[in-house]
């Protein structure tokens, strides 16, 4: 039988306090006026199950780190926690003890990505459900395609693209999703028998490891993990005992507090002082080094006005018979032009040489301008280096003195305390070799609790495989199925002039008044029809051969209906909305244990038990309930 999901638990983790939300199965109410929150719970949950981000509340941003998840799967138990407005970091999962009736102190680190490996959160949950690596359009299944059966978010109720079908990229696994959930995917059989076997290989792997293992711990003597345990404890008890003893002996010593904590004092301001004076010393060489490189770029400067003074004229004295750079003969000679490119070579004029000349002097200037600024630069790292030897010498002193104090006053405890140190380094060793084989023996425990595991996947797997092949559904009897379903919630709806609803075979989309959805012209329409739509699915869904998850989660019913309605009067009766919730209810006693219905709306009417209502806000904190989900904001 397929496993279902349902949340236990919500809880904000607080910078002051943690605020938790409460679930059970069957129908979930949550009330309140706008800007309490309500919103913000599903968006939560929504979130911790896998999506991308969520939005940018400010009340949650300054009073929260964190979301936390709890749930079940099937008779598993598990919890989350995901870092809220650090969308990339990755979640931690905790599975849950039944031994100990708590969650693991270990956890799993889970991406949030495509489930194309068994690290991310989608594959976790997946598996989980029963799907194992199930392809559809060519692209990895993912948790987010099925969840968009089991969310209507408050902007999407009133939408008139429905799961985005009219979108090609969003749409591309709708209908496959579709008939994943009714058992109608036609790989899906050789989809799970291909995982199977993958699976039976990742068992024969991991058999091996940890029987690898268990002869390394056998042969150790290492297999009694409540013996190491016990004896870790019996060392650290021991440790303690010995830390106190050597505590004892100390504050018997008849050393001066007072003259101790002074001299150390000292110590600590003279090796702040050392550090800012290296730093000094260092900032002032790195402000050298440039200088110098300034300098340096001078003197280029001056050598380059110097050979266009003096270049032209020296090399036009020089005849050249062979090239320097090819060593071959140079036959062509060029009249008062260079001998090897032809380029002719002219002499500076008197006002160009006055120019250079001018140039040179200012140069040369700065050059001796920056030469003197070193030196003085200079000097300043030898007071420097002077003030660091003088401060080191005072440093050593000091320290001098404070060992002088500690051997006249300790001296006659020095053998007592040496003993107890060695003592204590020696069960510190032996602590660290136990913590050593501790570790051995966990690896050993968590690839046993990863071959249970995979066991019970297989065998989930085969359950899966039989069921499917003695249960073919048929697509037509489904959506037949469904659309009586669908037709009987609008009735119950109190959908006004229902005529021929019914889900349409082809795209597997509601239709009424032999319209598409999309083609009624009224808001008020769409809403109750996706409402209608989503929650005939989740019926049909839960039955022993189908794969909904099994969750609901409906935010704000009530969008575009009730007497506050202007425009679209055919759907203003507040008997609408009434009837709405009476169906809810009607659907929560009927299978209470099999499904979970989490509606989020601004009141509720009168008829509504209050074992339902698991949550309400009043936006004022008067009537004794709390102001809304963050409710001790000033």
């Amino acid at each position: 039988m397929t496993r279902r999901l349902w949340i236990n638990k919500l809880t904000l983790i607080g910078i002051r306090k943690n605020y938790e939300v409460l679930f059970k199965r069957g129908l979930n109410f949550i009330s309140g006026p706008m800007s309490t929150g309500k919103s913000t719970i599903v968006e939560m949950i929504n979130y911790a199950l896998g999506s991308e981000k969520h939005k940018n509340y400010i009340e949650v941003r300054e009073n929260c780190s964190d979301v936390q998840l709890e749930f079940n799967i099937g008779e598993d138990r598990f919890k989350v926690i995901r870092p809220l407005f650090d969308f990339e970091r990755p979640i931690k999962l905790f599975r849950w003890d039944k031994i100990e009736k708590d969650f693991n102190e270990h956890f799993e680190l889970l991406h949030v990505d495509s489930p194309k490996n068994e690290d991310t959160l989608s594959a976790f949950l997946l598996q989980e459900l029963g799907f194992y690596n199930v392809k559809v359009a060519n692209q990895s299944f993912s948790f987010r395609d099925l969840f968009k059966y089991c969310y209507i978010k408050q902007g999407d109720i009133d939408s008139e693209n429905l799961l985005s079908e009219k979108t090609w990229g969003p749409n591309i696994k709708r209908k496959p999703t579709f008939e994943l959930i009714f058992n109608l995917f036609d790989t899906l059989l050789s989809d799970l028998k291909a995982e199977m076997k993958v699976k039976i290989d990742e068992l024969s792997d991991l058999e091996k490891r940890r029987k690898g293992v268990f002869e390394f711990l056998k042969s150790l003597d290492l297999l009694d993990y409540e013996l190491y345990v016990n004896q870790k404890k019996r060392l650290d008890e021991l440790i303690n005992e010995k830390k106190s003893q050597l505590y004892g002996i100390k504050s018997r010593a008849k050393i001066d507090p007072t003259l101790s904590r002074d001299l150390e004092g000292k110590i600590f301001e003279f090796r702040e002082q050392l550090e800012i004076i290296d730093k000094e010393i260092y900032e002032q060489k790195e402000y050298i080094n440039k200088l110098v490189l300034l300098r340096n770029q001078y003197k280029s400067e001056m050598e380059k006005i110097e050979f266009v003074l003096e270049g032209a004229f020296t090399l036009s004295r020089y005849k050249f018979d062979y090239c320097p750079a090819c060593l071959n003969e140079v036959h062509q000679h060029v009249l008062n032009g260079c001998e090897l490119c032809g380029s002719e070579l002219k002499n500076l004029t008197k006002e160009e040489t006055a120019v250079y000349k001018s140039d040179l002097r200012k140069l040369n200037n700065k050059l001796n301008k920056i030469s003197i600024f070193i030196s003085e630069q200079q000097e300043k790292i030898e007071l420097l280096n002077r003030l660091k030897d003088s401060k080191k010498l005072d440093y050593q002193q000091i320290q001098e003195e404070l060992i002088h104090i500690s051997k006249e006053y300790v001296n006659p405890f020095i053998e007592q305390i040496e003993t107890l140190n060695y003592e204590i380094g020696e069960i510190n060793n032996k602590i660290n070799e136990l913590s050593k084989n501790l570790t051995i023996i966990n690896q050993y425990h968590l690839l046993t609790s990863r071959s249970s595991r995979q066991e019970d996947a297989i065998e989930r797997l085969k359950n899966r495989i039989k069921e499917i092949e003695a249960n073919t559904n048929d697509k037509e009897s489904i959506v037949n199925e469904l659309s009586e379903i669908f037709s009987d919630i609008l009735q119950e709806f109190s959908f006004p002039k229902l005529s021929n609803a019914y889900i349409n075979l082809k795209d597997y989309l509601p239709y009424v008044r032999d319209r598409k959805y999309d083609d009624l012209g009224s808001l008020g329409a769409v809403t109750m029809l996706t409402m209608a739509y989503f929650t005939s699915i989740l019926i049909l869904g839960i039955g022993s051969n189908n794969n909904h998850p099994g969750i609901l989660l409906i935010d704000s019913p009530r969008k575009n209906l009730g007497s506050d309605i202007k425009d679209d009067q055919e759907f203003k009766d507040e008997k609408i909305f009434n009837s709405i919730i009476k169906s809810f209810i009607e659907i929560h006693g009927k299978y209470q244990n099999e499904l979970q219905l989490i509606i989020i709306n601004n009141g509720y009417p009168e008829f509504l038990q209050e074992n339902l209502l698991v949550k309400e806000f009043d936006g004022n904190g008067t009537r004794g309930l709390p102001y809304g989900l963050i409710d001790d904001l000033n």
